[in-house]
């Protein structure tokens, strides 16, 4: 029985692909599209009127938020997983989105007939901040295929 080198390594570990940061933060969002897609299917089911605040901690939103989540998730994790040649541009504009709603509920927590308590505020912030620390390493980083 041969022993085998333990320093050479598999030839299929060396070419896998490595998706940069921007890809990973398009994948993120499928935690986006499962807490929009339950919240909406709670909606549905207790009704459109329902309060908020009954729900579990996370899961705290109003059905226009649910529904800007659940999209958002839908389309980053269709991007993040299947078109990631199109992650920077959908990071880039995911924070701008998220930093519309965090700048909404900072001003006026009711804005467009949504509730934007000071937890949901604090998440879009995070979102906000995390996607363009993403897009501007996207963008300093450039393009290196083309």
């Amino acid at each position: 029985m041969a022993q085998e080198d333990p320093t050479t390594e598999p030839i299929e570990a060396l070419e896998s692909p490595h998706w940069p940061l921007e890809v990973w933060a398009a994948r993120c969002c499928i935690y986006l599209l499962a807490q929009g897609g339950i919240l909406l299917l709670a909606y549905a089911y207790y009704g459109w009127k329902t309060d908020p605040h009954s729900f579990a901690l996370g899961f705290r939103l109003d059905p226009i938020q649910a529904a800007m989540r659940f999209v958002l998730g839908l389309i980053g994790t269709v991007i993040g997983f299947y078109r990631p040649r199109y992650a920077t541009p959908f990071v880039i504009t995911g924070t701008i989105i998220f930093v519309a709603f965090a700048a909404l509920g900072t001003l006026d927590p009711h804005a467009l007939g949504m509730m934007l308590d000071a937890r949901t505020t604090l998440f879009n912030w995070c979102v906000a901040l995390l996607g363009a620390v993403a897009g501007a390493y996207a963008l300093g980083r450039g393009n290196p295929k083309g």
